[in-house]
């Protein structure tokens, strides 16, 4: 059953999404599974989730509003409704329940974070955030080290992908989501810094983040 309803939604996705963006949500999709295996997430929720994790991301932006407004897992501060491309996430959320029949809030809740963060993600939460950041497909300046991170530690690595995010976004002169900053705030709060031994790739960076 389970089977059967992904090879439907990926058939729909595949009529829906333009073909890099599918090829992108098939990759997130596979790296959410991996990466749900490594780190003791459902696979079946964090990879249903990276799958449908974009489906809201190419509609206009009036489409976007419409069903964030109606998601109850969205905070909708005045910044976010001006800027429709961070609320994909919310949206996304409410596409996926009532376009493809994703009823499992644990998946609905992965894809609605997945963009922004939050203080309260969960395993599933985190492993769709951060496969979206580091899939097959990625390539700019730091993804081999995000790549790296992922093999020792889930939080620290989501840490990092959302310290690049805020650095770019700085860099260019935008503005910072504050869920973003605060997501990973946390996430440095309660990495484990017991388990990073001197010199290892974790404990390199998080004394880069830290420092």
């Amino acid at each position: 059953m389970r089977d059967d309803l992904l090879d439907s939604i990926r058939r729909e996705l595949k009529r829906s999404l333009p073909p890099e963006r599918y090829l992108h949500s098939l990759r997130v999709e596979e790296e959410s599974r991996r990466l749900a295996e490594k780190y003791g997430a459902d696979v079946h929720v964090s990879g249903l989730a990276g799958l449908l994790h974009d489906c809201a991301r190419d509609l206009p932006d009036d489409e976007v509003l419409e069903l964030a407004l109606r998601s109850p897992c969205s905070r909708l501060t005045e910044r976010l409704l001006k800027n429709p491309v961070l609320l994909h996430g919310p949206a996304g959320a409410v596409l996926a329940r009532e376009k493809y029949g994703v009823e499992d809030v644990r998946a609905l809740q992965a894809i609605s974070v997945h963009t922004l963060g939050s203080t309260e993600m969960t395993a599933e939460d985190k492993v769709v955030c951060l496969a979206d950041y580091i899939e097959a497909g990625r390539d700019f300046p730091g993804v081999d080290r995000l790549r790296a991170l992922a093999e020792q530690d889930l939080d620290l690595a989501l840490a990092s992908a959302l310290g690049c995010t805020i650095a770019c976004l700085v860099e260019a002169g935008h503005e910072v989501a504050i869920e973003t900053v605060l997501a990973r705030n946390h996430l440095i709060s309660v990495t484990d810094k017991t388990n990073c031994k001197a010199g290892d790739p974790p404990a390199r960076e998080l004394g880069e983040i830290a420092g």
